[in-house]
């Protein structure tokens, strides 16, 4: 089945990386608003902007490169971006990349074994050539799946180059995308993600990331490092085991109920289940639960809450959220604490908006507001996700 993205506000971006000395590949993140090569076993390590809602990464492709600026998604694998010719791409400000001007493009065959990479949605039917299709909640993409030449660049203009990446060129594309998002790339468990393509070569399957609040000032940015070094370790770390579900993409914990205060809503009030499934999701702002999950939060949060809401159908006040903290109650006794920063959104008129919502569906989702000042690190090989209580705007 086509994995299921929902892109409801802005996009972040990756833009930078540098080598670290004794870890692998990292990042920069950037948040923006809404208006494998021969490489040495170490960290990848790339910056992170904030544009209110979600992460994009700067990624030069092909040879010469083309710069594309790609949303960052744990809830998928493939890498796309929109290539020429388009069949139908939506609007694109910089240029969009030109296959037929790279000398390091290479279509793949049917009869490749990268076709058929567990997350990459390809397609034989009637020819030789391995296409591709991708379904989100917001739109898709179609093309075909080839290899190419991939490269980061540090500030310090040191780059890293990957060789032979498998990626979705695509040509016809539709969804909710503004004009700065070139594509997706899928940070998830499947073979064909971007980590566990490069994992091997920068010291592992693992990665981290740190995700600024809602609203944080464009011109700060993170950091998203990948491999060895990328560990989130110390004091105040919290380490749960993920949960093997048929989606062989996402990252799911179980979830048991959350605490406001020292209330606790259960998962369920009566019967099974007793508990469901939640999975991170760095692709959607806000955080999903069951309806009815959501609506014996919902109450408990107002009565915990002295000020009244902006209006009765939500939950957004103008100021005066007292000392609310919320715990995810997650299986094995792990319990995520949580401040107003992760529960509630400052928004541009001032007031502060909860940042989860009531859905038709027996799964939760916790969202990228929910993750906000929390360095994530994701391991795939161990099957671990890692907490540790950060300030996201200072560790750039």
């Amino acid at each position: 089945m086509a994995p299921t993205i929902f892109i409801v506000l802005a996009l972040l971006s990756i833009a930078e990386s540098t080598v670290g000395k004794g870890g692998g590949l990292k990042l920069e993140l950037i948040q923006r608003r809404l208006s494998p090569g021969n490489v040495s076993p170490m960290a990848a390590k790339s910056q992170i902007w904030p544009e209110t809602s979600e992460f994009i990464v700067k990624i030069a492709v092909g040879t010469p490169p083309t710069e594309v600026h790609v949303i960052l998604y744990t809830g998928s694998d493939l890498f796309w971006a929109q290539c020429r010719p388009c069949a139908k791409c939506y609007r694109q400000t910089n240029p969009i990349y030109d296959p037929s001007k790279s000398s390091t493009f290479r279509t793949l065959s049917c009869k490749s074994p990268q076709c058929h990479l567990r997350g990459s949605g390809a397609a034989c039917s009637g020819t030789d050539t391995c296409k591709y299709g991708y379904g989100y909640g917001s739109g898709s993409t179609q093309g075909e799946l080839a290899t190419e030449k991939m490269a980061v660049t540090s500030r310090s203009g040191a780059t890293t180059p990957f060789s032979g990446v498998v990626f979705g060129c695509g040509h016809n594309n539709s969804g909710t995308f503004n004009a700065n998002e070139m594509g997706l790339i899928g940070f998830g468990r499947g073979a064909i993600s971007f980590v566990s393509q490069i994992g091997p070569s920068v010291g592992g399957r693992k990665f981290s990331l740190c995700l600024m609040p809602y609203n944080t000032d464009p011109r700060i940015s993170s950091s998203l490092s990948i491999g060895s070094g990328s560990e989130v370790k110390g004091p105040g770390v919290i380490t749960a085991q993920l949960v093997r579900t048929p989606d062989q993409t996402s990252y799911s914990l179980t979830l048991t109920g959350i605490s406001v205060g020292k209330t606790l809503v259960p998962y369920s009030m009566s019967g099974p289940p007793a508990k469901g499934n939640a999975v991170l999701d760095t692709g959607t702002p806000p955080t999903l639960l069951p309806k009815e999950l959501y609506g014996r939060l919902a109450a408990e949060v107002r009565r915990h809450i002295p000020s009244k809401p902006v209006d009765d159908d939500t939950l957004c006040y103008k100021d005066n959220l007292g000392d609310l903290v919320m715990t995810l109650h997650f299986e094995g006794g792990v319990d995520l604490r949580l401040s107003t920063v992760q529960t509630f959104n400052k928004m541009s008129d001032g007031s502060f908006c909860f940042t989860a919502m009531g859905v038709d569906d027996k799964d939760a989702l916790i969202g990228n507001s929910m993750m906000a000042n929390f360095l994530v690190g994701y391991d795939i090989d161990n099957m671990t996700v890692s907490f540790k209580p950060t300030d996201c705007t200072k560790i750039g």
